[in-house]
């Protein structure tokens, strides 16, 4: 059994991987800024489930935490996000702040607090949760689409940076899931999965150590047809529908 470090413990994918895992026989040390809420996992999950609250965009937090760690984590599973829309008529420099706080520089926080550690161990795994948004901009999704591609070429860049020395890097590129993050998204979204399905589907691929996860095969297959497509024909495909009055 593994030690696994996972963030945005308190819901989504990230509340559901912890339950998987616990139940999987894993120790979790599940992060997240709802202190209340990680006791109430604590309550159900047992022992085997730590309580961490912290902010992962809070670089002293992070540090304090991952300092204070019981054992030294097998994997951390960064996945806290956020998923913050863009306005049609101007661009707000405070949501891409706030998106790429969280979404880029909340991951870059803990692989800066733990890489050392890791390598001095030998062995370690940091798996990334971008999306499969990441492929291509997005309409009014810029600021999530590009913290997210920034993300999965982080990852790919560590890939190769550190190669041959013990640490993995693993990217998750998921479609459309029922999540709090998506709540809020009034346009049609196809191939839903429910956050069990995916937490599933992530820990499997973890266990078998897939480089990429990416998932629902339907929406990956058509996103990585899109990186393809010329860039006018893209823009006029995926326009952000005018609302009314505009």
């Amino acid at each position: 059994m593994a030690n696994y470090l996972i963030t945005g413990a308190s819901s989504g994918i990230g509340q559901a991987m912890c339950r998987l895992a616990v139940q999987q026989g894993h120790t979790v040390y599940g992060i997240a800024r709802r202190a209340e809420v990680l006791a109430e996992m604590r309550n159900e999950l047992g022992e085997r489930f730590v309580p961490l609250p912290a902010d992962v965009s809070d670089h002293a937090q992070v540090a304090e935490t991952c300092k204070g760690l019981p054992v030294l984590p097998d994997v951390a599973i960064l996945n806290a996000g956020v998923g913050i829309f863009d306005n049609r008529n101007s661009l707000d420099v405070t949501v891409h702040e706030r998106t790429y706080a969280v979404n880029y520089f909340g991951v870059l926080n803990f692989i800066h607090e733990l890489m050392p550690r890791f390598l001095e161990r030998g062995h370690g795994m940091f798996v990334g949760v971008s999306s499969l948004a990441a492929y291509r901009g997005m309409p009014l999704g810029i600021a999530y689409s590009s913290s997210k591609a920034a993300l999965s070429a982080a990852f790919e860049g560590m890939r190769c940076t550190y190669y041959g020395r013990g640490i993995d890097f693993l990217t998750v590129h998921p479609g459309f899931i029922d999540t709090p993050i998506n709540a809020k998204n009034t346009a049609p979204m196809p191939f839903l999965w429910q956050p069990e399905k995916a937490a599933a589907y992530i820990l499997h691929g973890i266990a078998k150590r897939k480089l990429n996860i990416a998932f629902p095969w339907p929406i990956r297959l058509g996103m990585i047809i899109a990186r393809f497509l010329p860039a006018g024909l893209h823009a006029r495909i995926m326009k952000a529908p005018a609302k009314k009055g505009e």
